[in-house]
This record gives structure tokens, sequence and C-alpha cells, in this order.
């Protein structure tokens, strides 16, 4: 081959060489994605007290396979859960809810234990759903009265 052949290929193979490293890159740097958190937070605030409590989810895992719900009196989103100051719900149960004047009432497939020091002026009440008819009756009111948070 001629000597000007071969600079020639050399360049292109540099240059190929380089586009092929930034696309690798590029998708290795979108796989730091995958297992990331993801946050979810509704808030519901009460106008008599002037206060709002909020429901916040957490799903993460290589294939998104572990969530946390928790009702919290702090606003931020990404949050770690704290048993001594907020209600937390393991796994994938929906929460359906309910404002009635200062009280919260929550429905949910499991009943989650009292957190010690969750100071609100605002009453948490759990109420245990039970079956599944229950839960597809309450689902219908969505609408009306209640409101869903998965």
């Amino acid at each position: 081959m001629k000597k000007g052949t071969l600079i020639i290929i050399s360049i292109l193979l540099i240059i190929l060489s380089f586009w092929l490293g930034m696309k690798v890159e590029r998708e290795l740097a979108s796989w730091d994605e995958i297992g990331k958190p993801a946050f979810e937070k509704e808030q519901i605030y009460f106008p008599n007290k002037k206060t709002s409590l909020y429901l916040k989810s957490k799903n993460w895992g290589l294939t998104a396979d572990h969530k946390i719900s928790v009702i919290s009196t702090k606003s931020d989103l990404e949050f770690q859960p704290d048993s001594i100051s907020e209600y937390i719900f393991h796994g994938f149960g929906g929460i359906i809810y309910k404002v009635e004047n200062d009280t919260l009432k929550i429905y949910s497939h499991q009943k989650p234990k009292i957190p010690p020091k969750f100071e609100s002026e605002i009453n948490v009440e759990l109420i245990e759903v039970r079956n599944n008819a229950e839960w597809n009756k309450m689902k219908e009111q969505i609408d009306k009265n209640y409101q869903e948070f998965e």
C-alpha cells in the first residue's frame, strides 16, 4: 500500500474509534440511571389549620421492585423513611385517603405502627382494609370524597 492510503486509513480508524468510544461512554452513562430511586409526593393541605401533610413514596431497585410510602410532616421530595416521626407503609399496596376537617383518614391493606414523634396538628386515622371487595368499593368512591395515592 502507498503511504498516503495508510495515512487516510489511520485517520479514519482514529475518527471511528473516537466516535465509537463516545457512543459507548454515552450508553454507560445512561446505565447509571438504572436502579436510582424514583420519588413521588402529594401535598394534603388543611386550610382550617393552615398546615399540610405529605404522602411520599420511594421506588427503587434494579427492576424497581422495592417501594416504601410515608405520611410525613416534611415537604422534601427525596427522603429516607424515619420510623420515629413518619408513618411507614412497605410494599406496593395503594393508599386511599379522605380529609375530614382536621383528620386525615388513611385506608390501606396494612396498618403501620404509630410513630412516637409524629408532631402535627392533624390527626391521622388508620383504617385497615381487610379484603379486595371492600378495597374495590372504596376505589369507586375516589372521584367523590376519596383520593388515591399509589
